[in-house]
C-alpha cells in the first residue's frame, strides 16, 4: 500500500500468514511460508521472472550483495532449518541458483538427463551442484558435470534406470542450520555484518561462507521480535522456561539477557504468548508488544502491555497501549526514519506521533518499589507523605504497605492528587500500620510528559520491632 495515498495492489495470498519483506536490488520482496515468493518492482507484483524463481520460504533477509530465504519448501519438500540465498547480483537481477519440476528424463546407463521447460543455465545451475532425483527408480543425490543448455545437463554418476518424468530438485546455493531435532528456524537477523539465525534454542552467525554458533544463546521463540540495530545491538524475546525466558542483547559476539529487573512481569506473559511478540525500534528504544500480563502473586495486571528498554540509559518502562499490533516496519521517507506498525483490525499506526494515542489520551504509570524507611524488622505508623515534583500538577498518587504486619497490600489506596511543587499526603488512620511503602504516580493525558517527581518523604512514628 501507499502510505500517502492509500492506493493497494492486491495480491491472492492465503490467510491467517504471516508475510515478511525485504528489499534487494530496486525489488520489495515477499513471503509468507505458503504462497510462492514475489516481488514488487514499483508498478507490478510478479511471481515470475529469474528474481521469482525462489523457494517459497517463511524468512527474508538482505545481507551483503545476497538475499537469504529461511524455512524453504522446494517442489513439496520442506526444510525447517535450511536457508537459501542468492547468486551475487547477476544483470542487476536476483538469481537463485536453483531448478525444480517433475519433468526429468533418465536414460539406463547414461549420465545426461533432460527435462522440458527447465532453465538450468539461465537460472544459475553450477558444476558440482547437487541433483536430487526425488521420484522413480533412480531417486537419490547425484552430482552435475556439466550444464549442456536449459535442458540437459550430464551427470558424474550412470544411472541404473530408464524413467520419465521425475521430480527433482538442483542447486547448490543453501546451508543447513544444524539439524532440525525439532528446533527450526525463527527467524533472520544481521548484527554486526553477520546474517543471524535464529533458532528457538540457538543463534548461528552466517560470514558468507561458514556458519558459527553463539555460545550459550539462546535464540527466539518470536522471529518478529528480532530488531536489529538499536545503537549497535540487536534485541530479541525468548520464551522456554520460566529461567530462560525474557529479553535478550547481542552485540555481536555474546547474548545476554538483559530484562532481569522486570522478572515479575515477564513472569506474567503466558506460555501460549511466547510465538507472538511484536517489537520494533524507536530511537534508542527497544519496544517489544507482548499482549495481556498477569502476575497474581506480585500483584501485576496489565493489558495490552509493551516492554520499553533504553540500549543507552539501560532503563526499562512496562506500559499498556490501546491496540494489539501485529507487525512492525521502518520507512525511510524525505531523509526521516518512520516507524509504523499494523494491528489485528487492519489499522496502521505511526509511533512515536504527537502525544495522543488514535485522538484518545495516553495514560502512564511509575511506581517506585517498596521503601522501609527502618528495616522490615521495624513496625511503623505512617501519618503522611510529601512530594516534591516539578510540571506534575494533576498526577494521581497512590500506596500500598508492606508487612502489616505480615502481608503486603494486593491493592493501591488513593491518597489524593499532586497540586503544587511540594504536596503533603495524610496517609488514612484506618490503613497506616505497616514495615514498608510504595507510591504509585498515574496520569492519563493529551501533552508531552515532563512530570519530574524529585524527592518523596515519608513521616511516621514508630511502634515496635517484629523479629
Amino acid at each position: 500500500m501507499d502510505v500517502d495515498t492509500g492506493l493497494g495492489y492486491q495480491q491472492n495470498l492465503t490467510t491467517n500468514t504471516n508475510g515478511e519483506f525485504a528489499t534487494y536490488l530496486d525489488y520489495l520482496f515477499y513471503v509468507n511460508g505458503v504462497n510462492a515468493t514475489r516481488s514488487f518492482n514499483g508498478t507490478v507484483w510478479s511471481t515470475n521472472g529469474i528474481e521469482n524463481h525462489a523457494p517459497i520460504a517463511k524468512y527474508v533477509k538482505g545481507y551483503g550483495t545476497r538475499l537469504y530465504l529461511g524455512y524453504v519448501t522446494i517442489q513439496g519438500q520442506t526444510f525447517p532449518s535450511r536457508v537459501w540465498f542468492t547468486d551475487n547480483p547477476w544483470n542487476y537481477k536476483p538469481r537463485w541458483g536453483l531448478e525444480y519440476g517433475t519433468s526429468i528424463d533418465q536414460t539406463a546407463g547414461s549420465t545426461v538427463v533432460t527435462a522440458d521447460g527447465t532453465y538450468f543455465k539461465t537460472y544459475g545451475i553450477k558444476e558440482g551442484d547437487p541433483l536430487f532425483i526425488l521420484t522413480g527408480a533412480n531417486a537419490g543425490q547425484y552430482t552435475v558435470e556439466s550444464i549442456d543448455t536449459n535442458n540437459q545437463l550430464t551427470l558424474l554418476e550412470e544411472l541404473d534406470h530408464t524413467v520419465s518424468n521425475s521430480t527433482f530438485i538442483v542447486g547448490s546455493n543453501y546451508f543447513d542450520v544444524k539439524t532440525d531435532d525439532n528446533d527450526y528456524l525463527r527467524g533472520l537477523g544481521v548484527t554486526a555484518n553477520r546474517l543471524m539465525c535464529y533458532k528457538l534454542f540457538s543463534l548461528n552467525r552466517y560470514n558468507g561462507s561458514s556458519l558459527i554458533q553463539v555460545p550459550k544463546a539462546p535464540g527466539t521463540s518470536s522471529g518478529r521480535s528480532v530488531v536489529d540495530d538499536v545503537e549497535g545491538y540487536s534485541f530479541y524475546f525468548h520464551g522456554s522456561d520460566t529461567t530462560r525466558t525474557g529479553i535478550y542483547r547481542y552485540d555481536g559476539s555474546e547474548s545476554i539477557k538483559v530484562s532481569s529487573a522486570i522478572q515479575a512481569y515477564i513472569d506474567g506473559i503466558p506460555a501460549s504468548a511466547y510465538s507472538s511478540p511484536i517489537a520494533w525500534r524507536e530511537g534508542e528504544w527497544y519496544r517489544c508488544y507482548v499482549g495481556d500480563i498477569a502476575n497474581a502473586q506480585r500483584g501485576i495486571s496489565v493489558t495490552k502491555a509493551v516492554l520499553s528498554y533504553n540500549a543507552l540509559s539501560n532503563y526499562w518502562s512496562v506500559d499498556p497501549i490501546e491496540k494489539t499490533p501485529v507487525v512492525s516496519a521502518r520507512f525511510l521517507e524525505s531523509g526521516q526514519d518512520k516507524v509504523f506498525f499494523g494491528d489485528n483490525a487492519g489499522g496502521i499506526y505511526q509511533t512515536p506521533s504527537g502525544y495522543s494515542f488514535d485522538t484518545a489520551p495516553i495514560p502512564w504509570a511509575v511506581e517506585t518499589g517498596p521503601h522501609y524507611p527502618l528495616g522490615s524488622e521495624s513496625y511503623l505508623h505512617y501519618t503522611r507523605f510529601q512530594v516534591i515534583a516539578r510540571d506534575s500538577r494533576g498526577v494521581r498518587v497512590r500506596y500500598k504497605l508492606y508487612n502489616t504486619p505480615k502481608d503486603i497490600d494486593d491493592n493501591w489506596y488513593p491518597l489524593g492528587e499532586i497540586t503544587h511543587d511540594k504536596t503533603e499526603f495524610v496517609v488514612p488512620p484506618d490503613h497506616s500500620n505497616g514495615s514498608g511503602f510504595e507510591l504509585r504516580f498515574e496520569e492519563s493525558g493529551i501533552r508531552e510528559n515532563t512530570q519530574f517527581i524529585e524527592k518523596i518523604t515519608s513521616y511516621y512514628m514508630f511502634d515496635t520491632t517484629r523479629g
